[in-house]
């Protein structure tokens, strides 16, 4: 097929350079310098592995994230998201913007009655001071780990999800040690392989340190450990058990498949 270039807007608000025809699978497109960015407006936005609804969510972008775009279909744009994570979102969970968002501030806390907004949820970020919202710049530290973890205590679980809408195991892991200072990867063996030099004895662990589990060395579950064998994980809900066979409890299922634990200290900025 003779190459050609053709300029086609998929949207009213961006237009993609494309080097074959529209019509072949082959295209290439390049996009305008400017309305690069989808910034997220909905409280999550399921990120998914193709463009349509019928593939599998990989993960979420949260209120106020700005996307790069880097492809579209349709009404569907590919993006990568602020953790480098990429995927399918549907454009109606944000708008294009030849900008990214300068957001000032992170919801972290609850309100007054122990509940997250579902506009705003946990992660968002925000251009204002909101109840519960801390400055974007600020980080809570190693000690708050486990503190921030407990106000999501039964959150529900949520293939993909990583907010207080609802949070996967290692969506939990991820956003609670992004609010206390440490850039951690999204999915559970990413994180056992960021940790990997940093394993510990499981009766050693501190609280926020990281207990990984699965089958044949395959990470497939990742929870912080309360101190020692407790854990604070996201299974069915955000929830609190023990590795110990000999507490009431303790969760058996998880004990049969454990892996390793990590120490997160040293990876935390001083």
């Amino acid at each position: 097929m003779r190459r050609i270039l053709e300029i086609f807007p998929i949207e009213s608000n961006i237009k993609l350079v494309y080097l074959f025809p529209r019509e072949s699978n082959k295209f290439l497109p390049m996009f305008q310098p400017e309305k690069n960015w989808f910034i997220i407006t909905s409280g999550a936005a399921p990120v998914y592995e193709e463009a349509n609804f019928n593939s599998p969510c990989l993960t979420e972008a949260v209120f106020g994230e700005s996307c790069q775009i880097l492809n579209q279909k349709n009404n569907w744009l590919c993006v990568k998201c602020e953790d480098d994570y990429e995927g399918w979102v549907n454009t109606f969970y944000g708008n294009i913007s030849p900008e990214k968002n300068n957001p000032t501030h992170r919801m972290v806390f609850p309100t007054k009655n122990g509940l997250y907004d579902p506009k705003y949820p946990f992660g968002a970020k925000v251009t204002e001071n909101l109840p519960g919202s801390i400055q974007i710049m600020d980080t809570l530290g190693l000690d708050q780990v486990i503190p921030v973890a407990e106000n999501l205590l039964d959150t529900p679980y949520k293939w993909g999800g990583k907010t207080s809408l609802g949070m996967d195991c290692s969506g939990l892991v991820q956003s609670v040690l992004k609010v206390c200072g440490l850039n951690a990867p999204r999915d559970s063996y990413q994180q056992q392989e960021y940790f990997a030099k940093d394993e510990i004895q499981i009766d050693h662990a501190e609280p926020g340190d990281l207990h990984f589990f699965g089958k044949d060395g395959k990470v497939s579950h990742v929870g912080f450990s309360t101190g020692g064998k407790g854990i604070l994980h996201s299974q069915g809900m955000v929830k609190e058990e023990s590795l110990d066979p000999a507490d009431r409890n303790m969760n058996q299922k998880l004990i049969d498949i454990y892996l390793s634990s990590h120490s997160i200290q040293r990876k935390f900025p001083s």
